[in-house]
């Protein structure tokens, strides 16, 4: 019976056009947003590379790095971008030294050096798989549960099935399957084909480790939202008495789920957790550098009272490298500071981050879309990963270069020099990525959750229908 039941729904799905409008979007959409997503990549390799290149035939030695350009590190693009883009181009991706005359503790100045050609893109973001399946795929979820039980009873046809001897239990698993087979073929093969071209055009996933996980578990976390909307579906239209009523009940669960909750989301964390502002934290980096460069230009201007007029004598040239010494360690006290100001902001900013991530897991869509964007590598873990290997590169530095940097002057000139070190090579900026482990860590909450939302509104269409009253 549960066969000849699923049979039928499958045969209705087929003989309605769903199945092929839905593959027909599925092969067309996702292919699509795979290819653009890959050229966009590709060609955001090509200037990560020629970035590096620069910069290192421009810092060869040590002693180029402390005459010449200072030291930049690069944070290369995500293969797996075309999962999702997400906060790549608005994450550091760039760290240097402010200047040639830095001094230590040397800061590395993070910043963005990512843009999009099409800045009409940024209205409405990346046709990558996030987008395809939190907006179209949850679409077409809705679109195809609303009238499964809803429509039925309007047209009252599920009052001649359940007068007959077949269970209840299995007319819902047999609409839940044929309905959830018709969402999901058409979503999994696009999904192949798409593979299969990154493969056929030369996959760059090897470049990072455990690549295939990744994708494997955003497929898995794929499909568990589209199953949690299909459910949430198949839950209102067993509630609903008329298929128009749950079509429009529907609409406004998903406008709120994608569209509003997460907003607010982000908004509740602003309130209960404030951090101090990109421009706040200027103020207070200018505040710091005042009241330092204060108490240097006090003890300079007392040194000056003590010096001998006669600039050529002896005391006097003594007296000019003293005040040099003075404002490269004021310069450091500065430094310092400032560093230390943005460690502090920056720790209260991944703490709120935390706290929205966890307010937003009450939305599917949330437990979507960040998820994606760790497991691409476009996420939060990957910006911080970065800024933990810019802080070891900058001990690194410290160490090695501007803790050793002393100023030669001669007749004509001045010059910055570490010694016995500037014909040594210049030390190299390593990039560890976020390991995969971390990642996976980080969003199994997120599946289990999705198996939550999935469960919970599959037993409540459940119960729904078995309690549903035919007279």
């Amino acid at each position: 019976m549960m066969r000849t039941l699923f049979i039928k729904e499958i045969r209705e799905a087929l003989a309605g056009r769903r199945f092929w409008v839905i593959l027909a979007l599925c092969l067309v959409l996702i292919p699509l947003g795979v290819e653009v997503s890959l050229k966009d990549y590709q060609t955001r390799l090509q200037n990560y590379r020629e970035a590096v290149r620069i910069s290192q035939e421009s810092t060869k030695t040590v002693g180029d790095i402390l005459n010449r350009g200072g030291v930049k590190a690069f944070a290369p693009p995500s293969p797996l971008s075309f999962i999702s883009l997400g906060l790549e181009l608005v994450l550091p991706n760039v760290a240097e030294t402010p200047s040639i005359n830095a001094t230590a503790p040397v800061t590395m100045r993070l910043s963005n050096n990512l843009g999009r050609d099409n800045l009409y893109e940024y209205f409405y973001g990346p046709l990558d798989l996030v987008f395809i399946v939190a907006v179209v795929m949850s679409f077409l979820a809705i679109i195809l549960t609303y009238g499964a039980v809803a429509g039925e009873k309007e047209q009252g046809t599920l009052r001649q099935v359940l007068s007959s001897s077949v269970p209840r239990a299995k007319i819902i698993l047999a609409k839940a399957a044929a309905n959830g087979l018709v969402l999901l073929v058409p979503f999994l093969t696009a999904l192949v084909l798409s593979l299969a071209i990154v493969e056929l055009q030369g996959s760059p996933l090897p470049s990072i480790g455990g690549a295939w996980t990744s994708v494997g578990l955003a497929v898995l976390i794929s499909v568990l939202f589209i199953g949690a909307f299909f459910n949430l579906g198949l839950l209102v239209s067993a509630l609903a008495k008329q298929a128009v009523p749950a079509l429009v009940a529907l609409l406004l669960a998903w406008v709120f789920l994608y569209g509003v909750y997460p907003r607010l989301s982000s908004a509740a964390a602003q309130i209960l957790y404030p951090v101090t502002s990109e421009a706040r934290l200027a103020l207070e980096k200018a505040q710091v550098r005042r009241d330092i460069e204060k108490e240097r230009d006090a003890e300079i201007r007392k040194l000056a009272e003590a010096m001998p007029d006669d600039r050529k004598s002896e005391a006097f040239k003594e007296g000019e490298k003293k005040q040099t010494e003075i404002r490269g360690r004021y310069q450091a006290r500065i430094e310092e500071r400032w560093r230390a100001l943005e460690r502090d902001v920056e720790r209260r900013r991944t703490a709120r981050n935390s706290l929205t991530a966890n307010i937003a897991r009450l939305s599917p869509v949330s437990v979507l879309v960040r998820p994606l964007a760790e497991l691409s590598r476009t996420g939060w873990l990957e910006a911080e990963q970065f800024g933990a290997s810019v802080r070891r590169f900058e001990d690194t530095l410290d160490r090695d270069i501007y803790g050793k940097r002393t100023e030669v002057q001669t007749a004509t000139s001045v010059s910055v020099s570490s010694g016995a070190a500037d014909a040594a090579p210049a030390p190299t900026f390593d990039d560890v990525r976020t390991p995969n482990a971390a990642i996976v860590r980080d969003v199994l909450p997120d599946i289990l959750l999705l198996i939550a939302f999935n469960g919970l509104f599959f037993a409540g269409a459940f119960v729904a229908f078995l309690r549903y009253d035919v007279r």
